[in-house]
């Protein structure tokens, strides 16, 4: 069973505080990439992200460090991190200045971030879950409607 989606406000932080955010909407997707660049960068099977429209979204406290990545399907995004501490924390693809994909592990409450959809399947390790209601995509789907899709299904507000 999948928890709620609690309503918004939703904050969260980098692991020695000095960075803290704010949302101010619900996000418009759940998602798991579990591509070989976001193994090495989280050090576990995938990352999590929580992905929402960019105007919901400010950092209210402290100092980030951006690195721009070039991803396998050619997209570039800037990944923010704590510039104090190294905790990846969201990172916004050039591609859609709109969004914002926060990773779901730097939120305060990230109990309810649970993937309703999971991309690069191809590369997913062999231990880790994937939940039999989310979609999965091989690679990086051409379009992000499809992740957004399967996450109203999951979740209609």
């Amino acid at each position: 069973m999948r928890p709620a989606i609690p309503e918004p406000p939703y904050e969260g932080g980098c692991l020695c505080g000095a960075v803290r955010y704010r949302i101010e909407a619900r996000p418009i997707g759940v998602n798991a990439c579990h591509c070989r660049d976001c193994q090495k960068l989280t050090g576990a099977t995938n990352l999590v992200m929580a992905i929402f429209e960019r105007a919901a979204f400010a950092k209210t406290q402290g100092e980030t460090q951006v690195w721009r990545k070039r991803a396998d399907s050619g997209r570039e995004v800037d990944i923010e991190r704590c510039a104090a501490c190294g905790t990846r924390l969201w990172h916004e693809p050039l591609a859609a200045a709109n969004l914002v994909y926060v990773a779901a592990g730097a939120l305060d409450d990230p109990s309810w971030a649970v993937p309703a959809s999971h991309i690069w399947v191809e590369k997913r390790l062999p231990h880790a879950f994937i939940q039999a209601d989310a979609v999965q995509v091989e690679g990086q789907p051409a379009e992000r409607e499809a992740l957004f899709e399967a996450f109203r299904r999951l979740y209609p507000e």
